[in-house]
């Protein structure tokens, strides 16, 4: 019975957290029209809180990609480099999102922790790093997908030479 009221004071933290969190950044916008772009940063920071409160990989994955998308978002509206391709900021900060999944996971060692967000992390951070830089770099995103060939094709070989009854390295 104890645990059980633990546990629904938790969730109700949680929730609690993150519901103020939307209602700050949705007053925020009706009150001041210019911080629309640290909204999406401040529900993502909040979901962060939730999960260092609850260790939840469901709050983890959202709270991350909206805290690297929103910091995308705020380094791009802060102009600090003029010409540069903003959106190319915006992201690589959405890429830097997916790969903060994969390491608070991996130092925290949260359930439910798994490689998968590298792999769109990888991509949208080297194509937003690409656009901030432009010129060959752009012109080099063109190629992206044979890389995706290339791994492919050495997991396709590995996968080949691994004797039947073994299940290979892990």
């Amino acid at each position: 019975m104890i645990e059980s009221q633990r546990r629904h004071d938790r969730d109700a933290f949680g929730w609690g957290v993150l519901l103020v969190a939307i209602g700050v950044g949705a007053l925020s916008l009706q009150l001041f029209p210019d911080v629309g772009s640290v909204v999406v940063l401040a529900i993502g920071l909040a979901l962060l809180v939730l999960f260092a409160v609850r260790r939840r990989y469901a709050a983890l994955v959202p709270g991350a990609i909206m805290t690297g998308l929103g910091a995308g978002i705020v380094v791009a509206d802060m102009g600090l480099w003029p010409g540069v391709d903003t959106g190319g900021v915006v992201v690589a900060g959405l890429g830097l999102g997916f790969l903060g999944i994969w390491l608070i996971g991996l130092l925290t060692n949260v359930v439910g922790h798994h490689p998968w967000p590298l792999v769109p992390g990888s991509i949208l951070t080297i194509v937003g790093i690409a656009l901030v830089l432009g010129g060959v770099f752009e012109d080099l995103i063109l190629f992206w997908p044979l890389l995706l060939v290339a791994i492919g094709v050495v997991i396709l070989a590995r996968a080949g030479t691994t004797p039947r009854g073994e299940s290979g390295p892990r």
